[in-house]
């Protein structure tokens, strides 16, 4: 992860006018020390803490409230969205600011309908997540550039199906588990829910994006861009 230290001089080019609450989750020990780190020495922190699951994630949320909550996108034994929502359920006031370690429109997409209001990159300068932070904290969204140029080209350019926009962010999860060749039983395990939910969503996405294989849905989706070729 590209939060070194070393790299971070001249972070917080936004000031923040008062001390603030701030949730780490993370399941990598190296990058959550590394952010812990980061915030800690160039940002006014009252409290920090991290969490590497949902469950530890639900009991600090509860205890302190956090202002921000930082969350990988990309966590290998928790669900990004699902943790997200959770952390808002229990503490409305908190604000979720995800960490990717790769662009993606599917990623960026399903975090805007989820309510996440940042979305920066862990390859982005160190003072672009303390903007992030300061940025949500005063009640501003923030997406870093690469993630807004992303975002800007992808609606300017009208290359993106209107069928996206009738897509719920759990399909969208759905379809991203799809592109990654993984088994209904697999999604399902993956993202805490049932073979027939799973399997329900399936049936929908085709439904809504009218094609009739798995081969065509990961098509559908390589053709606008929301996963990989």
């Amino acid at each position: 992860m590209s939060l070194g230290v070393e790299g971070a001089n001249g972070c917080g080019s936004i000031a923040t006018p008062t001390k603030i609450e701030v949730l780490v989750v993370e399941d990598r020990p190296l990058s959550r020390a590394a952010l812990r780190q980061l915030l800690s020495e160039h940002m006014s922190v009252d409290k920090l803490a991290d969490a590497d699951d949902l469950e530890k994630a639900l009991k600090i949320s509860v205890e302190f409230k956090p202002s921000v909550a930082l969350v990988n996108y990309q966590l290998r034994k928790s669900n990004a969205i699902s943790i997200a929502k959770a952390v808002q359920q229990e503490s409305p006031t908190t604000d979720i600011l995800f960490v990717s370690m790769q662009e993606s429109w599917i990623a960026l997409a399903t975090a805007i309908q989820s309510g996440v209001k940042g979305f920066v990159l862990e390859s982005d300068p160190p003072d672009w997540i303390i903007d992030a932070v300061n940025a949500l904290r005063s009640g501003y969204a923030y997406f870093s550039p690469p993630i807004a140029l992303m975002f800007a080209k992808a609606y300017s350019s009208n290359t993106q199906s209107p069928r996206i926009t009738n897509l719920s962010s759990r399909e969208l999860e759905i379809l991203k588990h799809i592109g990654q060749g993984e088994s209904n039983k697999e999604m399902a395990h993956n993202l805490n829910i049932s073979v027939k939910t799973v399997e329900a969503h399936r049936a929908r996405l085709m439904k809504k994006l009218h094609v009739h294989s798995t081969i065509d849905l990961v098509r559908w989706a390589i053709q606008e861009r929301l996963i990989p070729s």
